[in-house]
């Protein structure tokens, strides 16, 4: 049921596949899931499968587009995952300018993995101005591609993307193993690798409802016509609709699909595109300074709001040049704030620069617009772009054909795309080879693609003209931003609305209209602080809503934020004189300009009277506002309320802020989890069977023959993909060590949940037929001497990297304990002293733990490219240096996920005297499971130790 959503003619579409279910037609309704909760048992009894079309992630985009609101349709997806059976998908269509914004898409992905769990599929489809909203460009690949990369950083499993042709991100990946399950080209399937509902290759339950083999439809969308298939006998009718598959009375021609045909440009138009602009404009100092001088003025005029006035000679005097594009950088303190170009294609100078100046003032998705108080420490450079060709060599041969600091890259395929200018290779020291990598990362493509026949590589130069940012046409225009209020009486005001607001609805009253004497627009943050004179009434309570990039309405966003207060304030069950006593604080938020990184503050034009400081790390934030005082002061205190293993990428923002009160922080840092006693087996199933009977024969095959001479080694390491994949290298090292008391296991973090250092506070392991125990008493001296390692249960609750080992240590050593350490960043000096800490505590024990670094190799190049690269990080390893191991895994972009407990594991052992010698154990790719070598994952085992005779 599609077009017409069946939910408005609910009682025709209960009875059609009510019907349909008995006749062994399967019904699925696309729906928007918009239904009432009294409606949705008796609407859904009789579908099997349900779209649902999320729409946005605002109650703001609901309320205007669609006339109706986000929560029934949150509740419904939350309905369908908790209290039906029903399949369900969700699919969001990105619209340009209206639901498109990184942390909105960033926020629905949240609530997806929170609310119905990381294995619902999701969709995200491109926008077509076709009907309405036709003052809008339809949805760019890039932007597909972006919600994408949102989706599964958040920790969904099963992201595509619809309305475009792009194979890999419309095809369907195991993620365990990550290998190919189903390829899909439009609507055409070919790679299907899956035994019933499991990954052929590692054995991973694939959550869905699949057939033993592929539908052979092809690409094209194909009407059903009634006429074309028999009717049902008179024998079938007299007794009701049966069970049967239709009969074809017709076959139906397909025709081929104009789109299926090459997408690639005619080799001679191209070429002639390249060749129009082979050599840099011969331009003066003068010209070359007047060129910047108006790309400052443009990046100026857009930040204020302002349209460009002509007001220089100099530059219309060569604003006609011919260039094959620009691009404009603008950075501080030597960090990049912003970057954007235009090219492609000979363009005169002022419209190229024109249009990379705007663009880079205010729309670089990847940081938020340029705010004017950080335009005085600025500095901008002005690329202009010559000289396209594509690159004739193939392979390795294209190595050659770039020169380091003249040549930029731009690369082009599978439906992805991106380029680097020729400084990016100076600035960071690559050879050819990483500039090459450098270039296949920026298009979101395997590092080694730029080897891909199939993939367009051009190379092109550029002339650079850098300098410090013109500031001088800051006096030549008025601030005209909009300003959506005046003064701290108006969020005052705001503030006393808002406690009413918060009152009533907690009673279940309609809220209040917003007060006529309060401007209304847009804003970039809300914040919400609820208090009690009387702090022991119950703790201050913080409700925010913060954006870079985009804005969020004041009224609307202001109600969800009182209606979430409400709830809290229902749940706190207060008497109705304490809640006579609730305090309500208001802060607006606009402008948002960036300060650098934790590692390296810039806080140049900060006034902390009229601005907010934020830190952000990945999902982790802070803030305060905190008028008057010091911003060195404000600084230490937002990043001592979110520590970070990682400050380079602690980002600082400020805001432009209006308050009720002198002093608001908050910070959603996770805090330590205490946990249940025995840690329940969270990816049985998935890397490994949930079934005894089929894990004990799986461990039986990755252990094979055990030898019963033992050696003794103080530290090993084993991957820990799915058993299936990598349960071999594993099983051979486990089972020819000897294996003390205790083990501990150092394995990177791979969810974003707790603490960046986290201890499993578990007193036992459980998996499937047996239960592991914990070392707690050795796992509290090592939270209380090693700083930043702390006990914390969220941080172990979805990881695998401990789990995996598992079930092998369990059949080796079953009267082993285990603890377990997972490891989410951090630098080369506090890996250093984690290790030192933690010789220092195994030297005044009796006897040794095992250390155990659980780690897979580099990750998704082909086979080839991937056992270069893991042969680099495992030399490195050999050399027995820490050092050189992180310096080659960073320097030449090797995945090697388990590098930093490797780090601290080999320091450790260093420190005991106890490495002189490697010894490697085994080596595989997932290639060697799946079959499939243009995308693998390495696997190593390593034995780490003295020399024999020590």
């Amino acid at each position: 049921f599609t077009y017409n959503d069946p939910i408005i003619w609910a009682e025709y579409a209960i009875d059609t596949a009510r019907a349909c279910r008995d006749a062994g037609v399967k019904s699925v309704a696309v729906t928007a899931g918009y239904i009432s909760r009294e409606a949705r048992p008796a609407f859904f009894e009789y579908m099997d499968a349900a779209n649902v079309d999320l729409k946005a992630f605002t109650e703001e985009f609901y309320e205007k587009v669609t006339y109706s609101q986000l929560q029934p349709v949150l509740e419904t997806l939350r309905w369908l995952k908790h209290e039906s059976n029903v399949w369900f998908e969700i699919t969001n269509l990105v619209i340009p300018q209206a639901n498109d914004s990184p942390d909105e898409l960033r926020q629905m992905c949240d609530w997806i993995l929170d609310s119905v769990g990381p294995d619902v599929p999701t969709h995200f489809s491109a926008f077509h101005p076709d009907f309405r909203m036709m003052d809008r460009d339809g949805t760019s690949l890039e932007k597909l591609l972006q919600a994408y990369e949102i989706a599964k950083t958040a920790g969904l499993n099963y992201v595509y993307v619809g309305n475009v042709n792009d194979v890999a991100h419309q095809s369907t990946w195991c993620p365990g193993c990550k290998a190919l399950l189903i390829e899909r080209n439009w609507h055409e399937l070919s790679t299907y690798r899956l035994n019933g509902n499991r990954c052929a290759a590692c054995g991973m339950v694939i959550p869905g409802h699949f057939d033993k083999r592929p539908g052979d439809w092809g690409r094209r969308r194909l009407p059903i016509r009634i006429r074309d298939y028999n009717e049902l006998t008179s024998a079938a009718e007299a007794n009701g609709l049966v069970k049967a598959e239709p009969v074809r009375a017709s076959s139906v021609s397909r025709t081929s699909d104009p789109s299926e045909g090459s997408a690639t440009p005619a080799k001679d138009a191209s070429g002639a595109v390249m060749q129009s602009v082979q050599e840099c404009p011969q331009l003066t100092t003068e010209q070359q300074t007047a060129i910047h001088r108006m790309a400052c003025h443009l990046v100026t005029a857009t930040a204020l709001g302002n349209s460009v006035e002509p007001i220089d000679p100099e530059f219309d005097a060569i604003s006609g040049v011919t260039v094959m594009g620009t691009f404009v950088t603008l950075k501080r303190n030597g960090a990049l704030r912003s970057c954007c170009g235009s090219l492609g294609r000979p363009m005169p100078l002022a419209m190229a620069l024109t249009e990379s100046a705007v663009r880079t003032a205010k729309d670089d998705h990847r940081f938020p617009p340029i705010a004017p108080v950080e335009l005085p420490f600025l500095t901008l450079d002005v690329t202009l772009l010559f000289n396209f060709e594509p690159i004739p060599e193939t392979g390795e041969d294209r190595l050659r054909a770039i020169e380091i600091g003249r040549h930029g890259l731009r690369i082009q395929g599978h439906g992805r795309s991106g380029l680097l200018l020729p400084v990016v290779a100076i600035e960071q020291g690559w050879d050819s080879r990483q500039f090459l990598n450098g270039v296949c990362r920026k298009a979101g493509l395997p590092e080694d693609a730029w080897k891909d026949p199939e993939v367009d590589l051009l190379r092109f130069e550029g002339r650079m003209i850098e300098r410090e940012f013109d500031t001088t046409f800051m006096k030549h225009y008025a601030d005209r931003r909009p300003v959506h209020w005046s003064s701290t009486a108006e969020v005052k005001q705001l503030a006393r609305f808002a406690r009413g607001n918060i009152l009533a609805q907690e009673q279940g009253a309609v809220p209040g209209c917003f007060p006529t004497n309060v401007s209304d627009g847009t804003v970039d943050g809300i914040i919400v602080k609820a208090s009690f004179e009387n702090p022991d009434v119950a703790p201050p309570e913080v409700f925010a809503r913060i954006q870079l990039r985009g804005g969020l309405p004041l009224q609307m966003t202001l109600l969800q934020l009182t209606d979430a207060a409400a709830r809290w304030l229902r749940q706190v069950h207060l008497h109705p004189q304490q809640k006579a006593s609730l305090r309500i604080d208001l802060l607006l938020l606009t402008t948002p300009a960036m300060h650098g990184t934790a590692q390296a503050p810039d806080l140049s034009g900060f006034d902390s009277s009229r601005h907010l400081l934020m830190a952000i790390n990945g999902r982790r934030s802070g803030w305060s506002f905190q008028n008057g005082e010091h911003p060195d002061t404000i600084l230490n205190s937002v990043l001592s309320e979110m520590p970070s293993r990682d400050p380079a990428a602690t980002f600082l923002y400020s805001f432009d802020a209006v308050s009720s009160a002198d002093q608001i922080s908050d910070s959603n840092a996770p805090k330590p989890q205490k946990g249940s006693a025995i840690r329940p087996p969270a990816v049985a199933g998935q890397f490994y069977p949930a079934d005894v009977t089929e894990l004990n024969a799986i461990v039986d095959d990755c252990l094979g023959d055990v030898p019963a001479e033992k050696e003794a080694w103080p530290g090993v390491m084993v991957p820990h993909a799915g058993l299936r994949y990598s349960g071999r290298i594993a099983g051979d090292v486990l089972k020819r060590i000897r294996i003390p008391k205790t083990v501990i296991i150092i394995g990177p973090k791979h969810t974003p949940l707790g603490m960046d250092w986290a201890v499993a506070p578990n007193e036992k392991w459980q998996i499937p037929g047996a239960v592991v125990e914990s070392d707690l008493a050795l796992a509290r001296e090592l939270v209380n001497r090693i700083d930043g390692l702390e006990f914390d249960s969220a941080a172990h609750s979805r990881e695998h990297c401990i789990e995996v080992e598992l079930p092998l240590l369990a059949r080796v050593a079953p009267q082993a304990k285990i603890v377990g350490i997972a490891i989410g960043g951090g630098s080369i000096e506090q890996c250093r002293k984690f290790g030192q800490d933690l010789a220092l505590l195994i030297s005044e024990m009796e006897e040794p733990p095992l250390l155990m670094i659980s780690s897979d190799m580099n990750h998704f190049a082909d086979d080839r490219e991937n056992r270069r690269l893991d042969e680099m990080a495992l030399k490195a390893m050999e050399s027995l240096d820490p050092v050189q191991l992180y310096q080659t895994v960073s320097t030449n972009g090797i995945s090697m996920c388990g590098v930093l407990p490797a780090f601290i594991v080999m320091e450790t052992l260093l420190c005991l005297d106890q490495l002189s010698q490697t010894q490697r154990t085994g080596y595989a790719t997932s290639g060697e499971v799946t079959g499939d070598l243009s995308r693998v994952v390495g696997y190593a085992g390593m034995l780490l130790g003295p020399d024999d005779e020590e």
